[in-house]
């Protein structure tokens, strides 16, 4: 065990290890006498469910392949896989492994957690994203009328099990999406990690393995420092949504297609990081060391005076927002931040979506 994450209720492990696929059998023993169902989308089923498949060929295990992309985190795919639970007669001691990123994670975890009042489950995540930031923690959830996460609950995985060969086949635009969540944790909490990251950004796109790993621990270290102090996210637990209020709203307005979620919450992060310095809570040379380490990985995105608009109406419709005020996560020194939650200007905001932020 690498980690054990602390919950109010109950902790579970985290297995951070190369060919963990390979060893599956091992890590599931407990259930080998109960229903398993494999979640998992079509490209990862290409690459890896055959041989998961065939290593629990002694377990009574199903597989759903569920299309690739957010359209699949829907009330319409979770009833289909709620279908299939029926049909083979799936009960509260059976278990729903999700095998993917975090659409996976997020559909999954839905699902476990409704069927039945909730049944187990394990996530193991495939991508940088989820293995460094969605497979912990327990939001669970899936999207609703073009609103991001907004049906779902807090609920927790049994284990998460890591194995970090699986990014080997990502492209490197995934790679970059999943680094964003890793800067993201760099700057609410931990300088030295953020340092750290400008230094060595590049080896970690080439994968090197010991840098893999020490993203992935220390990021979920910092998340779990975060989650157990504040399991349903009344408080504290809301630093960990830097960069989405804004990250949100750019991608509901393509409809979750043109960005991937990483992608969305990098630019975020940039804008938030914007109105920091704007509003005087971070220099401009903090701002600009932010700024400089995100463009490692994206480049900026323009948008026309209609998106900046229609993004404005999204984050005003967002699930976070208190008394009909945007809250969002703003940088106040190296490695922190705070939740700001008081009337924010317009223009301001509109002003971070610009080309010369």
């Amino acid at each position: 065990m690498d980690l054990n994450i602390r919950t109010l209720r109950e902790n579970y492990p985290v297995y951070i290890e190369k060919n963990l696929l390979k060893e599956l059998p091992a890590y599931l023993k407990e259930y080998k006498k109960e229903k398993i169902l494999i979640i998992t989308d079509e490209n990862v089923a290409r690459l890896y469910l055959g041989s998961v498949l065939k290593r629990l060929n002694d377990f009574p295990v199903y597989s759903y392949i569920v299309p690739i992309g957010e359209e699949s985190k829907s009330i319409d795919m979770s009833k289909n896989i709620y279908n299939k639970l029926l049909k083979e007669k799936f009960n509260r001691k059976s278990l729903i492994i999700s095998l993917g990123g975090g659409v996976i994670g997020d559909l999954s975890g839905f699902v476990a957690s409704t069927y039945m009042r909730g049944i187990d489950f394990i996530q193991i995540p495939t991508t940088i994203l989820s293995q460094v930031d969605s497979s912990v923690g327990g939001k669970v959830a899936v999207n609703f009328n073009n609103i991001k996460n907004i049906i779902g609950s807090f609920y927790q995985p049994k284990k998460v099990l890591i194995d970090i060969d699986t990014l080997s086949t990502l492209k490197d635009r995934d790679i970059d999406s999943g680094l964003a969540e890793v800067i993201k944790y760099g700057i609410i909490k931990d300088y030295k990690f953020f340092q750290w990251l400008s230094k060595e950004i590049d080896n970690i796109k080439n994968l090197e393995y010991e840098k893999i790993k020490k993203i992935i621990k220390r990021s979920l270290e910092i998340k779990e420092e975060i989650v157990y102090l504040d399991t349903y996210e009344k408080s504290i637990r809301k630093i960990l949504n830097f960069g989405h209020t804004i990250g949100h709203g750019i991608e509901s307005l393509y409809g979750f297609s043109k960005f991937k979620h990483g992608e969305a919450v990098a630019l975020g992060m940039i804008s938030e990081a914007y109105i920091a310095k704007e509003i005087g809570y971070i220099s401009k040379e903090y701002y600009e060391e932010i700024k400089k380490l995100i463009l490692r990985i994206i480049d900026l995105e323009k948008f026309s005076e209609k998106e900046k608009e229609d993004i404005l109406n999204s984050i005003e419709n967002d699930k976070k927002n208190v008394n009909d005020n945007i809250v969002i996560i703003l940088p106040t020194n190296h490695g922190e931040v705070n939740i700001f939650d008081k009337v924010i200007n317009r223009d301001l905001i509109i002003k971070s979506l610009g080309e010369d932020r």
